[in-house]
């Protein structure tokens, strides 16, 4: 990811925890959980989409792509 999109990731999150801050009686300690949360998903997703470009590029024959090659990448 370029820094431009991280630039644009962090402003994005900044404006939702202050919109949060602003319009909601949550302190950040209590939405601070969900957040991560979803931010670990996003990642996770990403980390997987990766991994899943990567195998369908060196698939050959018959055999699917199954847990274990995930796995086996790491």
């Amino acid at each position: 990811m370029s820094q431009n999109g991280n630039n644009h990731i962090e402003s994005r999150l900044w404006s939702a925890a202050d919109e949060l801050r602003a319009n909601s009686k949550l302190k950040s300690s209590e939405y601070s959980v969900p957040v991560l949360g979803l931010i670990f998903l996003r990642y996770a997703d990403y980390k997987f989409s990766l991994a899943e470009k990567e195998l369908t590029g060196k698939q050959t024959g018959r055999r699917t792509i199954g847990p274990a090659d995930y796995h086996a990448r790491g």
